[in-house]
């Protein structure tokens, strides 16, 4: 098959945009949840607060195993649709469910006996450690109820519904946050009320998929389909790896922060979900960007991928020119809003002062390793966020403990950042090569 000329830098900016705006809303949408149920649980005392604060690290673990799901099953989805075989997609997304549901009944079984090791590991004060470790496994439990939700979005998002898959997103961000604020509030549930309201959230956003799904016209007779786990193998297990040293490195930090007191260990974990936040564009412009290169890839039409990734990038460039300058500008005013304390909302005024203008070079970092690994790059994004998370976690917390100032884990964090743009050069000759091979 003659794959052409590529199409123009305008064109190819063009299709990732028209995909990526509404991924960005979902992406936004899906980390408010955790941002506005932060801002809830801070209300309702302190010892819910800080058993959220605590929990954030684990959620990335959770994360790890959704999104290693939800990119494997869109980047199946974008390469039938590129080949024109739209029936194989209902069944890929139910062979991917029932490989999700066997690995949560896993780890919810793991998390049962190991609750109590990680609360030690994290120094949880003795008021707070009964109620953390139920969250924690309440919620292992409630985050299996996910799959159906975004097993739809992922298949919808592949075959270019990308609006059908946010509307997902948002139902779920309605139900959560009206489910929190419902239970949360003047009932003894408290914080416990976030594993209810997930759960809620799971089937309400599993009719709704499948309603998208049944419209959109992806919708046939469903079997076992063994490519399943071939492309868990491939592509999920490496994002997943990826998530898992997140989680690991936000584990680390907060272990690294444990003598500092819960003022800077909460200011520190209300920064991070602000920077969860901040990086959502550059994860949907990286998976509409993948997703394009996977409808390529599909129809033959490799020598387009270098051009498609730079237009990708220069989408990317421009929209982390304004956010980085928004986060360090309204650092005092976001710390405020979000942590409800002027202690903790002074530390991540004080992270955010540090970090926010390297953004702009955090933003194409993520931007291009979020492509790449959907595209076959999985190994090499693993290499590339392992050397980052033992710089972070080997100098910055060195130097912090050594000087006994959070500042010096704040700085490392910033060069890190910035030399992330070397990364951004692997992720551009990774894809050069890929677009010489043969279709």
């Amino acid at each position: 098959m003659t794959a052409g000329p590529a199409p123009g830098d305008r064109e190819l900016r063009s299709s990732i945009v028209r995909l990526a705006r509404p991924m960005t809303l979902g992406g936004v949408v899906g980390v408010f949840v955790p941002i506005t149920v932060l801002a809830m649980v801070s209300r309702m005392g302190i010892n819910d607060l800080s058993i959220r604060a605590l929990y954030m690290p684990m959620a990335f673990l959770f994360l790890a195993i959704q999104m290693a799901f939800d990119v494997s099953n869109q980047a199946a989805a974008a390469l039938c649709r590129g080949r024109d075989r739209i029936a194989e997609i209902p069944a890929m997304a139910l062979s991917m469910a029932g490989i999700w549901a066997v690995t949560g009944l896993a780890l919810s079984a793991v998390l049962l006996g190991a609750a109590p090791l990680l609360a030690d590991l994290l120094q949880v004060e003795p008021g707070v450690r009964g109620g953390f470790v139920s969250f924690l496994r309440w919620m292992s439990v409630a985050n299996i109820a996910l799959l159906g939700p975004v097993l739809s979005a992922s298949s919808l998002r592949g075959v270019g519904r990308a609006g059908a898959a946010a509307s997902i997103t948002l139902s779920n961000a309605a139900i959560e946050i009206g489910g929190v604020a419902a239970l949360g509030y003047g009932t003894p549930l408290g914080v416990m009320a976030v594993p209810v309201a997930t759960v809620a959230a799971g089937v309400s956003g599993t009719v709704l998929g499948l309603f998208h799904l049944r419209r959109a016209g992806v919708w046939a007779p469903v079997g076992w389909r063994p490519e399943a786990a071939r492309r868990l193998l491939s592509v999920g297990v490496p994002v997943g790896v990826s998530y898992v040293l997140i989680f690991a490195t936000n584990l680390a930090l907060l272990w690294v922060l444990g003598p500092f007191g819960p003022k800077v260990r909460n200011g520190f974990s209300t920064a991070a979900t602000v920077q969860s936040l901040v990086i959502i564009p550059a994860i949907a412009l990286g998976s509409a960007t993948a997703i394009v290169m996977n409808q390529q890839r599909g129809a033959g039409r490799q020598a387009w991928l270098a051009a498609t990734m730079r237009a990708g990038l220069r989408v990317a460039a421009l929209v982390y020119v304004v956010l980085a300058l928004v986060a360090w500008l309204g650092r005092d005013l976001i710390g405020l809003l979000m942590a409800g304390d002027s202690r903790t909302a002074d530390e991540t005024g004080r992270y955010l002062v540090v970090v926010g203008l390297t953004y702009v070079s955090f933003g194409l970092v993520l931007m291009s390793l979020t492509a790449i690994e959907q595209i076959g790059g999985g190994p090499l994004v693993i290499a590339l966020n392992t050397v980052y998370s033992a710089g972070v976690i080997g100098i910055g917390g060195w130097l912090a403990r050594a000087w006994d100032d959070p500042g010096a884990l704040y700085w490392t964090i910033a060069v890190c950042n910035v030399g992330g743009v070397l990364a951004v050069l692997a992720a551009a000759r990774f894809v050069r090569r890929l677009s010489r091979a043969e279709p």
